[in-house]
């Protein structure tokens, strides 16, 4: 009888109580990933919003996570984090790096608007280094 009950007990869900963690699980919306067949590196945008209504067209403030994997058994992987803003929305993809490339690097178009300023932006990820740049038009 004892065995029976040490089974059952390992075989429990734990809570979890991290409110960050939590609350991105719960509330991430994903807003792009990558979709070619033999790349070198993939990667996938999640957006999360704060906690809040909307109240006189002023909503809660907005993240972008940028995940970015190599493939393989054991992949080397990050996460990278932009600057909050009233609205984050994807534009495209502007290289997505194929086999064979030297320091691949995925090159992503976004666009963020804060108040009434609309911002474009050109990030550059890797599993080095990320490089966002605000881009004027």
């Amino acid at each position: 009888m004892k065995i029976l009950a040490i089974v059952i007990l390992s075989l429990s869900i734990l809570s979890c109580s991290k409110f960050d963690t939590v609350h991105f699980i719960n509330n991430f919306e994903e807003i792009a990933k990558t979709t070619n067949t033999i790349p070198t590196l993939s990667s996938r945008i999640l957006k999360i919003r704060e906690f809040g209504e909307c109240d006189s067209n002023i909503c809660p403030s907005e993240i972008l996570y940028i995940a970015v994997s190599e493939f393989g058994e054991y992949p080397e992987q990050k996460l990278y984090k932009t600057p909050k803003a009233d609205e984050w929305s994807f534009v495209n993809w502007e290289h997505i790096p194929q086999l064979g490339e030297a320091n691949p690097t995925l090159i992503i178009n976004l666009k963020s608007r804060n108040k009434k300023k609309v911002s474009y932006y050109k990030v550059k990820a890797n599993l080095n280094t990320v490089i966002f740049t605000e881009v004027k038009r």
